[in-house]
């Protein structure tokens, strides 16, 4: 008698290296904007700015990567839609540090 083969649980297993874990850059609690001095909203607008470009930069080189693998998923088209509001929230950043700028002058 031929006794079944169980194949139920069973995983192949992949390897992969193991990666070094980036910094994470560190988020901080602003105060209200309008308790900030121009000096450190200055700053503020800096630094979030930076930190948006980063973000985006990464999010454009993951989308990259899986269009040249032939994926695009749903995920993949929020994000896409998402570049657009970044780049929207950059321009704003702008602005506002322009506001800030003839805010001392």
């Amino acid at each position: 008698m031929r006794q079944a083969q169980n194949t139920r649980g069973t995983r192949t297993s992949r390897r992969t290296t193991p990666r070094t874990p980036q910094p994470q850059p560190v988020a901080y609690s602003r105060p209200p904007i309008n308790e900030m001095t121009p000096d450190v909203l200055r700053a503020w607008i800096s630094y979030t700015r930076a930190a948006l470009q980063q973000k985006t930069a990464r999010e454009r080189a993951y989308l990259d990567r899986r269009a040249a693998r032939g994926t695009y998923t749903p995920t993949d088209e929020a994000l896409e839609a998402d570049q657009l509001l970044e780049a929207d929230l950059l321009a704003m950043l702008d602005e506002f540090g322009q506001l800030v700028s003839h805010m001392q002058a």
